[in-house]
Protein backbone atom coordinates (compact mmCIF):
# COMPACT_ATOMS: atom_id res chain seq x y z
CA UNK A 1 0.00 0.00 0.00
CA UNK A 2 1.54 3.29 -1.19
CA UNK A 3 1.78 6.37 1.69
CA UNK A 4 -0.48 8.48 -0.75
CA UNK A 5 -3.37 5.46 -0.70
CA UNK A 6 -2.75 4.88 2.86
CA UNK A 7 -3.43 8.70 3.87
CA UNK A 8 -6.47 8.73 1.51
CA UNK A 9 -7.98 6.14 3.42
CA UNK A 10 -7.09 7.22 6.40
CA UNK A 11 -8.73 10.59 6.03
CA UNK A 12 -12.21 8.76 4.75
CA UNK A 13 -11.98 6.79 7.55
CA UNK A 14 -11.88 9.76 10.38
CA UNK A 15 -14.40 11.57 8.02
CA UNK A 16 -17.02 8.57 7.89
CA UNK A 17 -16.19 8.08 11.72
CA UNK A 18 -16.86 11.93 12.39
CA UNK A 19 -20.09 11.67 10.78
CA UNK A 20 -21.44 8.52 12.31
CA UNK A 21 -22.52 7.10 16.02
CA UNK A 22 -23.85 8.43 18.52
CA UNK A 23 -22.38 11.58 20.57
CA UNK A 24 -20.92 10.42 23.64
CA UNK A 25 -22.08 11.22 27.15
CA UNK A 26 -19.85 12.33 30.03
CA UNK A 27 -19.89 10.87 33.19
CA UNK A 28 -18.08 10.69 36.59
CA UNK A 29 -17.06 7.76 39.25
CA UNK A 30 -14.60 7.27 42.14
CA UNK A 31 -11.32 6.18 41.54
CA UNK A 32 -9.51 3.61 44.01
CA UNK A 33 -6.51 6.07 44.45
CA UNK A 34 -6.36 8.70 47.21
CA UNK A 35 -5.06 12.26 46.98
CA UNK A 36 -4.15 13.75 50.32
CA UNK A 37 -6.57 11.44 51.60
CA UNK A 38 -9.85 12.19 49.86
CA UNK A 39 -10.98 10.19 46.66
CA UNK A 40 -10.23 11.32 43.17
CA UNK A 41 -13.42 11.90 41.24
CA UNK A 42 -12.96 10.58 37.71
CA UNK A 43 -14.68 12.59 34.42
CA UNK A 44 -15.33 10.27 31.58
CA UNK A 45 -16.37 10.31 27.90
CA UNK A 46 -18.56 6.72 27.62
CA UNK A 47 -19.35 5.72 24.46
CA UNK A 48 -22.22 3.09 23.33
CA UNK A 49 -21.56 0.65 20.17
CA UNK A 50 -23.51 1.08 17.35
CA UNK A 51 -26.45 -1.14 16.63
CA UNK A 52 -29.33 -2.28 18.54
CA UNK A 53 -28.12 -5.14 21.06
CA UNK A 54 -28.87 -5.19 24.65
CA UNK A 55 -25.19 -6.00 25.67
CA UNK A 56 -21.68 -5.07 23.94
CA UNK A 57 -18.05 -5.95 24.47
CA UNK A 58 -16.44 -2.95 25.78
CA UNK A 59 -12.72 -1.14 25.82
CA UNK A 60 -11.52 1.43 28.58
CA UNK A 61 -8.92 3.57 26.40
CA UNK A 62 -5.88 5.37 28.44
CA UNK A 63 -4.82 8.38 27.66
CA UNK A 64 -0.96 8.85 27.04
CA UNK A 65 0.88 11.53 28.79
CA UNK A 66 -0.39 15.09 27.32
CA UNK A 67 -4.24 13.79 28.27
CA UNK A 68 -7.39 13.48 27.35
CA UNK A 69 -8.43 16.89 25.37
CA UNK A 70 -7.82 18.64 22.59
CA UNK A 71 -4.66 21.44 22.79
CA UNK A 72 -6.22 23.50 20.04
CA UNK A 73 -7.60 26.92 21.70
CA UNK A 74 -11.25 27.21 21.95
CA UNK A 75 -12.04 23.36 21.95
CA UNK A 76 -9.44 22.04 25.60
CA UNK A 77 -13.23 20.53 26.63
CA UNK A 78 -13.25 18.29 23.54
CA UNK A 79 -11.39 15.27 23.15
CA UNK A 80 -8.26 15.47 20.72
CA UNK A 81 -8.14 14.06 17.48
CA UNK A 82 -7.02 10.40 17.88
CA UNK A 83 -8.97 9.70 20.94
CA UNK A 84 -11.43 11.19 19.04
CA UNK A 85 -11.50 8.96 15.73
CA UNK A 86 -10.59 5.61 17.95
CA UNK A 87 -13.91 6.08 20.04
CA UNK A 88 -15.59 6.38 16.87
CA UNK A 89 -14.08 3.48 15.04
CA UNK A 90 -13.95 0.79 17.96
CA UNK A 91 -17.91 2.22 18.42
CA UNK A 92 -18.58 1.53 14.90
CA UNK A 93 -17.04 -1.90 14.98
CA UNK A 94 -19.21 -2.79 17.75
CA UNK A 95 -18.06 -1.91 21.16
CA UNK A 96 -18.51 0.41 24.06
CA UNK A 97 -15.75 2.73 24.84
CA UNK A 98 -15.04 4.23 28.26
CA UNK A 99 -12.25 7.29 28.12
CA UNK A 100 -11.50 8.14 32.06
CA UNK A 101 -9.25 11.16 32.52
CA UNK A 102 -6.39 10.69 35.04
CA UNK A 103 -4.84 13.59 34.83
CA UNK A 104 -7.46 16.81 35.42
CA UNK A 105 -9.04 15.35 37.94
CA UNK A 106 -5.29 15.28 39.77
CA UNK A 107 -4.66 19.13 39.11
CA UNK A 108 -3.07 19.03 35.67
CA UNK A 109 -3.05 18.79 32.15
CA UNK A 110 -0.48 16.74 30.78
CA UNK A 111 3.49 15.15 32.50
CA UNK A 112 5.21 15.23 29.41
CA UNK A 113 7.46 17.61 30.67
CA UNK A 114 8.19 15.96 33.69
CA UNK A 115 11.09 13.43 34.56
CA UNK A 116 9.86 10.42 35.46
CA UNK A 117 10.97 10.38 39.07
CA UNK A 118 9.35 14.13 39.28
CA UNK A 119 6.00 12.84 37.90
CA UNK A 120 2.84 13.35 41.13
CA UNK A 121 0.71 10.92 38.86
CA UNK A 122 2.28 7.64 38.60
CA UNK A 123 1.14 4.33 36.69
CA UNK A 124 0.19 2.54 40.07
CA UNK A 125 -2.64 5.86 40.47
CA UNK A 126 -3.91 4.68 37.03
CA UNK A 127 -3.70 1.35 37.84
CA UNK A 128 -6.42 1.94 40.56
CA UNK A 129 -8.49 4.04 37.79
CA UNK A 130 -8.28 1.34 35.92
CA UNK A 131 -9.74 -1.15 38.74
CA UNK A 132 -12.38 1.74 39.61
CA UNK A 133 -13.38 1.49 35.59
CA UNK A 134 -13.83 -2.00 35.68
CA UNK A 135 -15.94 -1.92 38.82
CA UNK A 136 -17.74 1.05 37.00
CA UNK A 137 -18.57 -1.19 34.15
CA UNK A 138 -19.70 -4.24 35.74
CA UNK A 139 -22.47 -2.11 36.91
CA UNK A 140 -23.77 -0.88 33.68
CA UNK A 141 -26.69 -3.03 31.92
CA UNK A 142 -25.58 -1.89 28.82
CA UNK A 143 -22.07 -3.89 29.25
CA UNK A 144 -21.00 -7.35 28.70
CA UNK A 145 -19.00 -7.44 31.77
CA UNK A 146 -17.32 -11.39 30.26
CA UNK A 147 -16.24 -8.97 27.31
CA UNK A 148 -13.51 -5.83 28.60
CA UNK A 149 -10.64 -4.87 27.34
CA UNK A 150 -8.33 -2.35 27.92
CA UNK A 151 -6.24 0.03 25.41
CA UNK A 152 -3.79 2.68 26.02
CA UNK A 153 -1.27 5.24 24.80
CA UNK A 154 2.72 5.34 25.93
CA UNK A 155 1.85 6.39 29.30
CA UNK A 156 -1.60 4.81 28.92
CA UNK A 157 0.21 1.48 27.41
CA UNK A 158 2.54 1.94 30.15
CA UNK A 159 -0.34 1.75 32.58
CA UNK A 160 -1.87 -1.43 30.62
CA UNK A 161 1.31 -3.27 31.12
CA UNK A 162 0.85 -2.20 35.13
CA UNK A 163 -2.77 -3.33 34.96
CA UNK A 164 -2.39 -6.61 33.64
CA UNK A 165 0.44 -7.44 36.05
CA UNK A 166 -1.23 -10.26 38.41
CA UNK A 167 1.90 -10.35 40.52
CA UNK A 168 1.63 -6.59 41.24
CA UNK A 169 2.67 -5.94 44.65
CA UNK A 170 -0.83 -4.36 45.29
CA UNK A 171 -2.53 -6.47 43.72
CA UNK A 172 -5.12 -8.05 45.65
CA UNK A 173 -7.83 -11.36 45.46
CA UNK A 174 -10.63 -9.40 44.70
CA UNK A 175 -8.76 -7.21 41.69
CA UNK A 176 -10.12 -7.65 38.22
CA UNK A 177 -8.70 -7.67 35.21
CA UNK A 178 -9.71 -7.32 31.12
CA UNK A 179 -10.05 -9.95 28.75
CA UNK A 180 -7.52 -8.61 26.85
CA UNK A 181 -5.70 -5.37 25.91
CA UNK A 182 -3.51 -3.42 23.22
CA UNK A 183 -1.20 -1.28 24.22
CA UNK A 184 0.56 1.33 21.99
CA UNK A 185 4.58 2.38 22.07
CA UNK A 186 4.64 1.19 25.72
CA UNK A 187 7.68 1.47 28.38
CA UNK A 188 8.67 -1.95 28.99
CA UNK A 189 11.79 -1.60 30.27
CA UNK A 190 10.57 -1.31 33.72
CA UNK A 191 8.76 -4.63 33.99
CA UNK A 192 11.58 -6.60 32.61
CA UNK A 193 12.96 -7.21 36.16
CA UNK A 194 10.42 -6.54 38.28
CA UNK A 195 10.16 -8.06 41.52
CA UNK A 196 8.02 -10.32 42.22
CA UNK A 197 8.50 -11.09 38.33
CA UNK A 198 5.84 -10.00 35.95
CA UNK A 199 2.63 -12.28 35.75
CA UNK A 200 0.59 -11.25 32.99
CA UNK A 201 -3.18 -11.73 33.37
CA UNK A 202 -4.78 -11.55 30.25
CA UNK A 203 -3.82 -11.52 26.35
CA UNK A 204 -1.99 -8.23 25.28
CA UNK A 205 -0.86 -7.11 21.79
CA UNK A 206 1.50 -4.34 21.53
CA UNK A 207 2.05 -1.86 18.56
CA UNK A 208 5.54 0.18 18.80
CA UNK A 209 7.78 1.82 16.17
CA UNK A 210 10.96 0.38 15.85
CA UNK A 211 12.61 3.89 15.07
CA UNK A 212 10.96 4.92 18.95
CA UNK A 213 13.41 6.83 20.76
CA UNK A 214 10.90 7.81 23.68
CA UNK A 215 9.59 4.75 24.37
CA UNK A 216 12.19 1.95 22.22
CA UNK A 217 10.79 -1.21 20.91
CA UNK A 218 13.70 -3.40 22.13
CA UNK A 219 12.85 -3.64 25.73
CA UNK A 220 9.20 -4.71 24.33
CA UNK A 221 10.50 -7.42 22.25
CA UNK A 222 12.79 -8.72 25.23
CA UNK A 223 9.46 -8.30 27.44
CA UNK A 224 7.45 -10.61 24.88
CA UNK A 225 10.72 -13.24 25.02
CA UNK A 226 10.47 -13.46 28.92
CA UNK A 227 6.71 -13.64 28.97
CA UNK A 228 6.55 -16.78 26.19
CA UNK A 229 4.69 -18.99 26.55
CA UNK A 230 2.67 -16.80 27.76
CA UNK A 231 -0.02 -15.02 25.34
CA UNK A 232 1.69 -11.53 24.28
CA UNK A 233 2.81 -10.36 20.69
CA UNK A 234 4.45 -7.44 19.89
CA UNK A 235 4.37 -5.89 15.96
CA UNK A 236 7.24 -3.49 15.50
CA UNK A 237 6.63 -1.03 12.33
CA UNK A 238 9.20 0.22 10.58
CA UNK A 239 10.26 3.71 9.76
CA UNK A 240 7.76 4.75 12.82
CA UNK A 241 8.35 7.15 15.38
CA UNK A 242 6.38 7.17 19.38
CA UNK A 243 2.54 8.82 18.25
CA UNK A 244 2.83 7.09 14.56
CA UNK A 245 -0.71 6.68 14.89
CA UNK A 246 -1.74 10.03 15.66
CA UNK A 247 -3.60 12.15 12.62
CA UNK A 248 -1.43 14.64 10.29
CA UNK A 249 1.23 15.01 12.64
CA UNK A 250 4.50 16.13 11.20
CA UNK A 251 7.51 14.44 11.98
CA UNK A 252 9.42 16.60 14.61
CA UNK A 253 12.29 16.79 17.49
CA UNK A 254 10.32 17.59 20.98
CA UNK A 255 13.39 19.06 23.02
CA UNK A 256 10.43 19.68 25.88
CA UNK A 257 10.45 15.50 26.64
CA UNK A 258 13.20 14.66 29.60
CA UNK A 259 12.84 11.36 29.23
CA UNK A 260 13.45 8.78 26.39
CA UNK A 261 16.88 6.96 24.76
CA UNK A 262 19.02 10.15 25.29
CA UNK A 263 17.48 12.21 27.91
CA UNK A 264 17.75 15.55 27.58
CA UNK A 265 18.22 15.51 23.71
CA UNK A 266 14.60 15.48 23.07
CA UNK A 267 12.72 12.63 21.37
CA UNK A 268 10.64 11.84 17.98
CA UNK A 269 7.42 12.14 17.49
CA UNK A 270 5.46 11.87 14.32
CA UNK A 271 2.18 10.12 11.83
CA UNK A 272 3.39 7.37 9.73
CA UNK A 273 -0.24 6.55 8.01
CA UNK A 274 0.94 3.42 6.60
CA UNK A 275 1.99 2.02 9.78
CA UNK A 276 -1.38 3.14 11.83
CA UNK A 277 -3.31 1.47 9.06
CA UNK A 278 -1.67 -1.79 9.97
CA UNK A 279 -1.63 -1.65 13.85
CA UNK A 280 -5.64 -0.38 13.91
CA UNK A 281 -6.32 -3.17 11.57
CA UNK A 282 -4.26 -5.71 13.57
CA UNK A 283 -5.92 -3.99 16.70
CA UNK A 284 -9.09 -4.99 15.66
CA UNK A 285 -8.53 -8.34 14.54
CA UNK A 286 -7.52 -8.51 18.26
CA UNK A 287 -10.12 -7.58 19.53
CA UNK A 288 -12.40 -9.52 17.58
CA UNK A 289 -10.52 -12.69 18.62
CA UNK A 290 -10.65 -12.19 22.34
CA UNK A 291 -13.77 -10.13 22.90
CA UNK A 292 -17.30 -11.44 21.88
CA UNK A 293 -19.36 -9.05 19.80
CA UNK A 294 -23.15 -9.76 19.11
Amino acid sequence: MSPRYAFFISLLLTSSMTMAGEAPEKISFPSLDLQDGQTVQLDAFWFHASGNAATAPTVIALHGCGGLYSSRKGHEQELNARHHNMARLLQENGYNVLMPDSFRPRGTNSICSSTYKSRDISTNNRRLDVQAALQWLGRQTAVDAKNIALLGWSNGGSTTLNALNAAHKAAGKDDLYPKAAVAFYPGCQGYLKARPAYRLAAPLLILIGAEDDWTPAAPCVSFEKMLAPSPVKVSVFPDSYHDFDAPDLPLRKRMDVPNGVHPGQGVTTGSNPVAKELAYKEMLLFFKQHLSTQ
